[in-house]
């Protein structure tokens, strides 16, 4: 770096006076206006909003804003997410004034949402212009250059032209010569504004003008909701200010926050640098808002059918974000790049999420403290008897302080999951005593033993040779009982036994973390093991010892619990200088917390397993919570009012693609590994290849064909689940294959040459060098692939069948039966028809009159959110896997 570009970073970054502070408020008020914009777009505001609905909407965004920015400002005061850049502070400082700012306006004024987007424009505008004459007259210290160049006046010129023609053209009779004239006189005097001065006039002027002009128009009225502009007889259609005045919003505070961001930067190379990503970064937002305006579209035709109903409650909502919070947090903390200019942008990229749960977070506790259920009614539409029937409902979230058993267990196994990935080991840490590790060993000895009741409690056991092995079951539940308040008192006496060394042990907590590592091992992942083995021997034996009034296992788990968020928080509070304490410490907070979260899935899986709700003080953890989602989580309800919903097809959908991953992925990537790492590359190999190539362009309903052919006549002749698996797995087997070849082929030469030079085989070398560094190229083919088959529609009405409103989700995994005779395992509901999510789309279309359209669009939405949680779990998969290889 230079020592010009050094001084200029220097002058930048010191300015923390009111100047900088003004810009990092207009660059906060030009997010602000992108986002309303953005809204408006959508029509999830309405412009003519006004009064009391406009100040609604604004104290909304404070709330939300508050919540997100003050979760960022008190993770970066703990120390948990580094957020060191000047420009970050300013701008969060930013969106809280304007914020601010906003809610008095409306308070005091009776604007509608278009004046407010109006006002916006004119003070980003004056802003800037400000800016500019202040650096003009050398107020303050900046760099500017001697012009800011041709591209930036070409970019203000065609502005101009498209801006003046509108304009223009409009107010001067519409005819062509008024369009032309104009769009030229605009043209000509936003490109003279751009190049002629130097650089700060030259980027405040047209600017200043054309977000000015932009705003006054909106202001004014000349341009509001009811306005509409029709271009002539020769065009069908017209422009409404429903679409205008957002654009206008979007392109005015995009320029607007291009000319406050360079005049934030001093001007010059650096301020070019950071307006141009500045602009970047809104137009990728404006993107990404385009690709999500065509699911809006799904949504806004789906979406009132599919939300018909929709509960949560404010507790549950919590909950249900500590998997977000986890992310986001373990996102922002992560490197932000170098301590150039961009380093403050991608630090600001990388708080987003965390500021967006911390803003949803705040909506949730606002409902919590006010006591109040917050609901959104609308109606939905049902066709009876060829007539479109509204009915009422609305999407609520209630103040009951209950949770579901299911979402606790989900949740509290997601987050077991997390921190012991995080956890690693620290086996080996510190002294080792014997009589732990002879613990240890019983701790397996037990589980072990409850596996085995377990399987002879729930297993019917055949009678081969006449042998009545079924009394072994009588004899299982004799011993199953008594075992149950053993395991769990056990598992109490290691949960409390794990903090002991870190309270009771001698020097200071960081010598005590080192010396007890053993014995928080064992005793965390003991008490976990045998509470867990407790809680299961629970549903098949029906024992459910009580302490008092209370259930044993609940309590006992959270008092674990409550040991382990000790552990966590002492390992996290300890302080050291060396490298491999602090190893040590983190990975014992982590394994703390992961103790903690496995003691919460205990407390789940005993609601779930006797049917007896647990409080703790004011919040209760039932078998039924507060999330109801009556579309997803029920099927058709016949002869009501009420549609119900389409469990059974999202089943139906889910099984169908885990049995063709489970079917194609094991047999493409054999073949990849064969194909690429054993067979001889020749006539042979390049057939296969396009045998595969030709396979994954053929059309789906030729897939359909073979196995309306080909499999239903063996496997009984009707429809069936397995059928519709085995026809969607051939689908995605040629994609599978030719994905993990390529991966295979990427793997580096020198990878294998240094497995051989060691004297490794062939297959060994392909099992631990190969293939985890092509996994994940393996798993990005299997997304694409399920992204596909997901959603096919065509082979599987002749395979599956199209059955429509089924009340029933099929039971695979209680289909499976054990005999004594092969094949030994059978599973006849396989062998049935299955309702699915494309199935159900194309039933109610061709259903005619006597089905919902309303339905038919909210499967669609159902489908379209079922195939991207396949995409997200895909992509976790891979990005795991990705870290883990870069990792080693």
């Amino acid at each position: 770096m230079s020592e010009a570009y050094a001084e200029e970073a220097r002058l930048v970054e010191a300015g923390s006076n009111s100047f900088v502070r003004a810009l990092d408020a207009a660059i906060a008020l030009a997010i602000i206006t992108f986002l309303l914009g953005l809204l408006t777009l959508v029509r999830a505001v309405p412009l003519a909003t006004s009064g009391a609905g406009t100040r609604s909407i604004i104290q909304s965004l404070l709330a939300v804003g508050v919540g997100g920015i003050g979760l960022v400002g008190l993770t970066s005061a703990l120390g948990v997410v580094p957020v060191t850049a000047d420009r970050v502070r300013g701008i969060g400082f930013g969106l809280l004034v304007v914020l601010l700012g906003l809610a008095g306006l409306t308070g005091v004024l009776s604007l509608s949402v278009a004046s407010l987007l109006g006002c916006a424009l004119l003070l980003q505008a004056a802003v800037v212009l400000v800016a500019g004459v202040a650096s003009r007259q050398h107020l303050v210290e900046t760099t500017p250059s001697a012009t800011p160049g041709l591209l930036a006046g070409a970019a203000f010129g065609l502005v101009g032209l498209l801006v003046g023609a509108a304009i223009g053209g409009t107010a001067l009779g519409g005819t062509p010569t008024a369009y032309y004239g104009s769009g030229l006189v605009g043209a000509v005097a936003l490109f003279g504004l751009t190049v002629g001065p130097r650089e700060d006039l030259g980027s405040a002027l047209p600017v200043a003008f054309l977000v000015g002009v932009l705003g006054a128009a909106v202001v004014s009225g000349a341009i509001g909701p009811g306005w509409a502009w029709a271009p002539g007889p020769d065009i069908d259609g017209s422009f409404t200010g429903g679409v205008v005045v957002p654009l206008f919003a979007l392109l005015g505070s995009i320029v607007a926050g291009w000319g406050a961001a360079k005049a934030r930067a001093g001007y010059g190379a650096r301020g070019r640098q950071y307006g141009a990503f500045l602009v970047v970064h809104l137009n990728a937002g404006l993107m990404v808002a385009i690709m999500l305006a065509i699911v809006a579209f799904v949504l806004a035709k789906g979406l009132a059918y599919a939300a018909h109903g929709v509960t949560v409650g404010a507790l549950t909502g919590f909950v249900l974000l500590a998997p977000a919070l986890v992310f986001a947090l373990n996102y922002a903390r992560s490197r932000a790049g170098t301590e150039e200019w961009h380093d403050g942008v991608r630090q600001a990229v990388r708080v987003l999420p965390l500021a967006a749960v911390g803003s949803l977070a705040a909506g949730l506790l606002l409902v919590q403290l006010r006591g109040r259920s917050l609901s959104l009614p609308f109606s939905y539409t049902v066709q009876e008897n060829r007539e479109q029937v509204p009915l009422d409902t609305a999407a609520t979230v209630v103040t009951e302080p209950t949770v579901g058993a299911l979402v606790l267990l989900l949740v509290g196994s997601f987050l077991t999951w997390y921190f012991l990935r995080r956890y690693d080991t620290i086996r080996g840490i510190g002294p080792q005593d014997a009589r732990l590790a002879t613990l240890e060993r019983g701790v397996g000895t037990a589980l072990g033993i409850a596996v085995l009741l377990v399987f002879l409690l729930v297993v019917p056991l055949p009678r081969p040779l006449g042998v009545p092995l079924d009394a072994l079951g009588t004899v299982a539940g004799a011993v199953g009982g008594p075992a149950v308040p053993a395991m769990a008192l056990a598992g109490l006496g290691l949960s409390l036994a794990a903090p002991a060394g870190l309270i009771l042990g001698t020097g200071d907590l960081v010598d005590r973390g080192m010396h007890s590592a053993q014995l928080l091992r064992v005793g965390l992942f003991g008490g976990v093991a045998l509470l867990v083995a407790a809680a299961v021997l629970e549903s098949v034996t029906g024992v459910n010892p009580g302490v008092g009034p209370n259930d044993l296992v609940p309590v006992v788990a959270l008092v674990a619990a409550l040991s382990a968020l000790c552990v966590a928080a002492a390992a996290a509070g300890s302080r050291t200088a060396g490298a491999r304490e602090r190893t040590v410490s983190r990975r014992e907070a982590a394994l703390g917390l992961g103790a903690a979260s496995g003691f919460l899935v205990v407390l789940g899986l005993h609601v779930a397993v006797t049917g007896q709700s647990v409080s703790v003080g004011p919040v209760t953890v039932d078998t039924v919570g507060t999330l109801s989602w009556p579309m997803t989580m029920s099927g058709y309800i016949p002869l009501t009012p009420d549609p119900g919903g389409i469990m059974p097809a999202v089943v139906g959908t889910a099984w169908l693609v885990v049995g063709a991953a489970a079917f194609a992925v094991p047999l493409g990537v054999g073949a990849a590994v064969f194909l690429t790492e054993y067979a001889e590359q020749g006539r042979l190999t390049a057939l296969v290849e396009v045998a595969t190539n030709a396979l994954w362009s053929t059309p789906s309903i030729v897939f359909g064909l073979f196995g309306a052919a080909f499999l239903i006549p063996r496997f009984g002749g009707d429809e069936s689940l397995l059928s519709g698996m085995l026809v969607l797995g051939f689908m995605l087997l040629p994609l599978v294959m030719i994905t993990s070849r390529e991966a295979i082929k990427s793997v580096p030469e020198e990878y294998r040459d240094a497995s051989a030079a060691l004297g490794v085989s062939k297959w060994k070398t392909v099992r631990s060098v190969v293939l985890p560094a092509a996994v994940p190229g393996v798993i990005t083919g299997v997304i694409l692939g399920i992204g596909r088959i997901a959603g096919e529609t065509a082979p599987l009405i002749l395979v599956l069948g199209s059955t429509l409103n089924a009340t029933e989700a099929i039971d695979v995994l209680g289909g499976f039966q054990i005999a004594s005779q092969p094949p030994f395992v059978s599973n006849p509901a396989l062998l049935e028809a299955s309702a699915a999510l494309p199935t159900q789309v194309w039933a109610v279309i061709s259903a005619g009159v006597s089905g919902s359209p309303s339905m038919g669009w909210a499967s669609a939405l159902i489908l379209l959110l079922v195939v991207l949680t396949f995409y997200a779990v895909g992509i976790v998969a891979r990005t795991h896997f990705r870290r883990k290889l870069d990792h080693e």
